[in-house]
């Protein structure tokens, strides 16, 4: 299948050359016939046939920038750690802000990891952001191994690892059931590693609650080795990965589509008659949702299969008997990550029940420590990305991690303010050269502000001494943040 399919695109490449060749040809877009209506129909439709048969490509992040404290700050992307099948991206600001790094958990479910760009941008203002950017296993020589449930596991445990202590989880989609397997993994080891919090975001912990029907019976009416022979192809011999096994993107790509054919019929048609009206704001929209919805990437095989049998099949997390390495995990050592859910009313893939289920899988996390949100009216795609997502569901997210973040990181921000507005103080008292040391233990710890070497007028030192003893007050409270009175929101649901 993977080689009739490829052979396809291949043969489809002529006539997508000659439709984009026509698209950007000067006679069409001649100012003296452009608008015409039947230079339009022709315009509109050769984009059409070029996007039909584009081969599209892993598509660029495009986060070059985020705005900070009103000031537009530029933003480098770059690779810190590189793995065979996954490489670690960090989201690198170029300012001096100390905040809570974030791993974002991309799903492996066919898609890159740039079509969850919208989730990152909305943490990059306040959070130190880490995102998984999974590599197409159609380029990874198969002398490089298998890929499965447990190395996806332990390499989300290494790049905590990596990232150090007060850090949070977050995982959109397929790979929520592993990454809270990473936490638990660490939670029994009692690493200094485990997250603070824990956001999990429309994943199938327990998909048996209100399971869709076309997973019932692709979980309940389908052998292992019937779903294997139906799903899984061979890379083509003319790809680095010749000869691997893989769940191709093209198929992942053609089960999202059968979802709804409906809604995406009608998208299309609603984008050519945006491009017959010459509304492009409308139409460049379109281009980038399906530019990256249609980039798809190939998945190793043996993730696939175990993700099938373990979580969709067999349901090990819900039973207790989900392994790691030949080891029962233990999801009730999970007692210092705060855990949050967050699911979508008319989510078709994992339908209400099956993230919230999380709370129930890990007991012993405080009952302060908890959240359940339902966003009402939005789908799959719209828990992690869209206008309810950027307007209602990222501020509840960062709400909750500020809330159980440790008294440290809490109130670095504020211990900030404070030391800038005690420095300004001291200036505007005039005192020559007067050093306010930094405070630099991160729990409980800072060093006095050395003395001001000349004498200044006592009215200033008294406002100067208050302003500093605030600042050493906030940095040093170690007292837990009191869990706040969860306000009723008519969407949301108690854990």
């Amino acid at each position: 299948m993977y080689q009739l399919f490829d052979g396809y695109k291949e043969m489809m490449q002529p006539v997508n050359y000659l439709t984009k060749s026509l698209c950007n040809s000067s006679l069409l877009n001649n100012d003296k016939i452009k608008n015409r209506k039947s230079v339009r129909h022709l315009r509109a439709s050769a984009e059409m046939i070029e996007r039909l048969t584009r081969r599209y490509e892993k598509p660029d992040f495009g986060l070059n920038s985020t705005m900070i404290d009103g000031q537009e700050v530029p933003i480098k992307e770059e690779i810190v750690l590189s793995k065979t099948f996954c490489n670690l991206v960090n989201f690198k600001r170029n300012n001096s802000k100390n905040d809570q790094a974030i791993l974002m958990v991309a799903p492996m479910a066919g898609h890159y990891a740039a079509l969850t760009r919208d989730t990152i941008k909305q943490f990059l203002p306040d959070h130190d952001v880490y995102i998984t950017d999974w590599k197409n296993v159609r380029d990874i020589p198969i002398e490089e191994g298998e890929f499965g449930f447990d190395d996806f596991v332990e390499y989300l445990v290494e790049f905590l690892r990596f990232m150090g202590p007060g850090n949070t989880l977050m995982s959109a989609c397929q790979p929520c059931p592993g990454a809270l397997v990473a936490a638990a993994v660490l939670a029994m080891e009692d690493d200094p590693a485990q997250p603070e919090s824990l956001i999990l975001m429309a994943g199938p912990v327990d998909p048996r609650i209100n399971q869709a029907k076309f997973l019932k019976t692709a979980t309940d009416k389908i052998s292992p080795k019937l779903l294997e022979k139906l799903t899984i192809d061979t890379v083509p011999a003319q790809y680095k990965g010749r000869n691997r096994r893989v769940y191709a993107g093209f198929r992942q790509l053609s089960f999202f589509m059968s979802m709804n054919i409906p809604l995406h019929l009608k998208k299309h048609f609603e984008f050519y008659k945006n491009l017959l009206k010459g509304d492009e704001s409308s139409a460049e929209v379109h281009r980038i949702f399906y530019d990256n919805y249609s980039a798809m990437v190939d998945g190793d095989a043996k993730f696939y299969m175990d993700t099938m049998e373990r979580v969709f099949q067999e349901h090990h997390l819900p039973k207790g008997i989900m392994q790691y390495k030949g080891k029962t995990i233990d999801t009730g050592a999970i007692k210092k990550t705060a855990l949050m859910t967050v699911e979508g009313e008319k989510d078709q893939f994992c339908p209400p029940g099956q993230t919230e289920a999380a709370h129930g899988i890990c007991p012993n996390i405080p009952s302060e420590m908890r959240e359940q949100y339902l966003q009402a009216g939005v789908g799959h795609y719209g828990v992690f990305s869209g206008s309810k997502f950027r307007d209602i569901i990222a501020p509840k997210i960062k709400a909750f991690i500020k809330k159980n973040a440790t008294p440290a990181n809490n109130s670095k921000e504020t211990a900030e303010k404070a030391k800038i507005e005690a420095a300004a103080a001291v200036k505007k008292a005039a005192a020559p050269k007067a050093a306010i040391k930094k405070a630099t233990a991160p729990k409980a710890t800072i060093k006095k502000a050395a003395a001001p070497k000349a004498e200044v007028k006592e009215e200033a030192t008294a406002k100067t001494a208050s302003v500093l003893k605030t600042a050493v007050k906030e940095e040093v409270t170690v007292k837990t943040v009191p869990a706040a009175e969860t306000a009723k929101k008519d969407s949301t649901s108690k854990a």
